[in-house]
């Protein structure tokens, strides 16, 4: 195992321990002495005395090689998942770690216990105290690392609580807005009189798409079926209102079940293609979605508006901050001179923290 900064250690343990340890050791080697020799402090002062200062050591020594193996077993098994088996492979490791300790020790002990004076305890006792100071260490280690991650926890979801409430305003927000409620209702008023039928799938598309963004308000992810169902209705508004200066590309795309995307991510990244790209018949916009190495990739062309668009830039940080919230997951952002393509993690509901 290679040597571990005191940075690292201190991410690992999740507080700065060297004031407890400042506090607690004192504790433990005046206890010690009454636990495993018998030693009074009133009766027996100046060897109590002595024997708490060997204890110091004694117990610095324990605490150091416990906390290091601490360290190294929470490094290599470091998910909140796998917590009940680090747990029993920290107690079985610690308990023979204890006994060998234990052996170590005993040369110097029985060194001291030849002068006279000094009393003289039993291995097993020896053992057991050192047995019950390890186990207060790992009591207090873990107490304090799992106090550490449930506020952490409660911190992680009270910001992507934050940030799923503000991705379903922006939504709404950009859905609602009068420029799309008019270009919406100027199309649908326009293709009554021409075609009725298509005009009542419109606005069955149009229902379909707020009645998904309401549905949705409460989840942290949605299946990839289900967002797709939202997309394409959200494609046929799209359809109508550019005809073929737009197109759509699904060519590839699986929709394996157990796959799961965080809501609104596709709608949006199609919605800012839409909003920051020419759509024209001369320069059709193609908006293509696929799979790849468990990645789902929305492109489009690269035809950027001459007068750039007002934009917040909020909606795909928004994306990238619910992914590495949700599953420590990072999306990928492709541009070219041609071509801009986001590819979102494909996810398993075991990979959400």
């Amino acid at each position: 195992m290679k040597y571990i900064n005191r940075a690292e250690r201190r991410r690992i343990i999740g507080f700065n321990d060297y004031t407890l340890m400042l506090i607690t050791i004192p504790i433990f080697a005046f206890f010690y002495p009454l636990l495993v020799f018998g030693l009074s402090p009133i009766d027996e002062p100046v060897l109590f005395i002595i024997c708490f200062f060997i204890s110091i050591l004694y117990t610095l020594f324990y605490w150091l090689i416990e906390r290091y193996l601490i360290i190294v077993l929470r490094k290599r098994i470091p998910l909140a998942s796998d917590y009940k088996k680090r747990l029993a492979l920290e107690g079985a490791i610690l308990l023979l770690s204890t006994l060998l300790l234990s052996l170590i020790t005993e040369f110097p002990l029985f060194c001291l216990e030849k002068i006279p004076g000094v009393p003289i305890a039993p291995l097993f006792s020896k053992f057991m105290g050192s047995l019950i100071i390890t186990i207060i260490i790992i009591t207090i280690y873990e107490a304090i690392y799992n106090f550490q991650l449930f506020k952490q926890s409660l911190i992680k979801n009270e910001e992507l609580q934050r940030i799923n409430v503000q991705a379903q305003l922006d939504s709404l927000k950009n859905q609602v807005n009068p420029h799309f409620l008019f270009n919406s209702l100027n199309t649908l008023i326009s293709v009554i009189p021409e075609d009725p039928v298509i005009a009542v799938k419109f606005a069955e598309n149009l229902s379909s798409v707020y009645r998904y963004i309401l549905e949705i308000r409460e989840k942290e992810l949605i299946s990839l079926e289900d967002e797709l169902a939202c997309v394409k209705a959200y494609q046929y508004l799209l359809s109508i209102r550019f005809g073929n200066q737009i197109k759509f590309d699904r060519a590839g795309l699986e929709t394996n079940q157990g796959l799961y995307v965080v809501p609104l991510s596709i709608q949006m990244l199609i919605e800012n293609a839409v909003k920051h790209n020419v759509v024209s018949q001369a320069r059709p916009l193609t908006i293509s979605i696929s799979n790849a190495d468990g990645m789902l990739v929305i492109c489009n062309n690269l035809q950027l508006k001459s007068q750039p668009t007002d934009s917040t830039g909020m909606g795909l940080d928004n994306i990238k901050k619910r992914y590495q919230l949700l599953a420590n997951r990072e999306i990928k952002v492709e541009k070219t001179a041609d071509l801009f393509c986001v590819h979102l993690p494909l996810l398993h509901l075991k990979e959400v923290r």
